[in-house]
């Protein structure tokens, strides 16, 4: 009885005709982060990304710059490279500098921490779109606005608004800023995309299970909770809904998500949940739409499959040995039928 479970679509997914996800924008981010642990001392390191590839990372303290991506080295000759690297770290270090200098005069204590956000954003079709971003402590500082070359107050701060104002002082760096955020970052964005389109188009599909977790007896009753765990895809650019009587669950407090979040093999997972009635007598299904699937949807009812809920994996596990099991048994009657002297000879696959 356990054989037909294999050949139940819903077991693995049924595939349905959607609407393709709308073209992504190309990214390319140089995320820096700087430890400033005392008035005496900092560690600035940084990565640069081609939507989520890795693609080249540094080390301010040894100048140090390493190539993540065969095709990395492209657009720029090595000393070029090097001198950007020295430019980006420079800057990094004046900025760094000033809030170590204002932290003291306010009275702040260590350690604290400075992120940057800087590169260019390239919709499908539209012109780049350049920005530059700070943190302090995880929390939005300042920004450069590249079109004003002017930075301007993301928190409201006493520190945040002198940081604008003293940076404001300074045009060289912001025209200089204007330039390698206008002009050299859309360069270097054509011309990764160009040279590393194999490694952008990578596609893994999505796999996708439907359970439901059951809360304890109460009174009144409390409600379930149905859970997607949709896995191993790649690009990162997923979109999963529920739908009830096949239409689709509008956000509210019913739903919940784990987020996006990466798995070892560099693909990425997400758990989406929904709380339901007991017993209430709908249909639910949750539907991945993600670009490896060919503008269809993988749809996985929960109300077929829900009798098995965690334990489905192991059905299946227990179908493909009861499988395997039967042609043994099948090729060891027939082997026990040879006549004697007869060597039987096994097939090839």
């Amino acid at each position: 009885m356990l054989l037909p479970l294999l050949l139940l679509p819903w077991a693995w997914g049924a595939f349905a005709s959607s609407p393709p996800l709308p073209p992504a924008s190309l990214l390319l981010r140089l995320l820096q982060s700087t430890l400033v642990p005392n008035a005496s001392a900092s560690r600035t390191e940084g990565t640069a990304l081609l939507g989520d590839l890795e693609t080249h990372a540094w080390d301010c303290g040894t100048g140090r710059l390493r190539f993540l991506q065969p095709w990395a080295r492209r657009g720029l000759t090595p000393q070029q490279w090097q001198d950007l690297v020295a430019l980006v770290c420079s800057y990094i270090a004046d900025f760094v500098r000033l809030q170590n200098e204002m932290a003291q005069e306010a009275g702040r204590g260590y350690p604290f921490v400075v992120q940057f956000s800087t590169g260019c954003e390239q919709p499908p079709n539209g012109i780049a779109r350049p920005f530059c971003d700070a943190a302090m402590d995880g929390q939005d500082w300042v920004s450069f606005a590249v079109d004003t070359g002017r930075w301007v107050v993301r928190r409201q701060d006493p520190l945040a608004r002198r940081t604008a104002e003293v940076l404001n002082y300074n045009r060289v760096v912001a025209v200089m800023l204007q330039f390698l955020l206008g002009s050299t970052c859309p360069q270097e964005l054509r011309s990764f995309v160009q040279h590393g389109n194999a490694s952008l188009e990578r596609r893994e599909r999505p796999v996708a299970v439907v359970f439901v977790r059951e809360p304890p007896p109460a009174e009144p009753p409390m409600p379930w909770l149905l859970v997607c765990r949709v896995t191993g895809f790649y690009p990162r650019a997923v979109r999963v809904a529920w739908l009830q009587d096949g239409e689709e669950v509008e956000p509210g407090w019913r739903l919940n998500s784990s987020g996006i979040l990466p798995n070892a093999d560099l693909t990425y997972q997400l758990r989406s949940s929904l709380a339901v009635g007991p017993g209430d007598g709908h249909s639910y299904a949750c539907r991945v739409q993600h670009s490896s699937l060919g503008g269809r949807s993988l749809l996985i009812p929960w109300e077929r499959s829900r009798h098995w809920g965690p334990g489905l994996a192991v059905g299946i596990a227990l179908g493909a040995l009861a499988l395997a099991v039967g042609l043994w048994w099948r090729r060891r009657r027939g082997g026990d039928q040879t006549p004697a002297g007869n060597t039987p000879k096994l097939a090839n696959s």
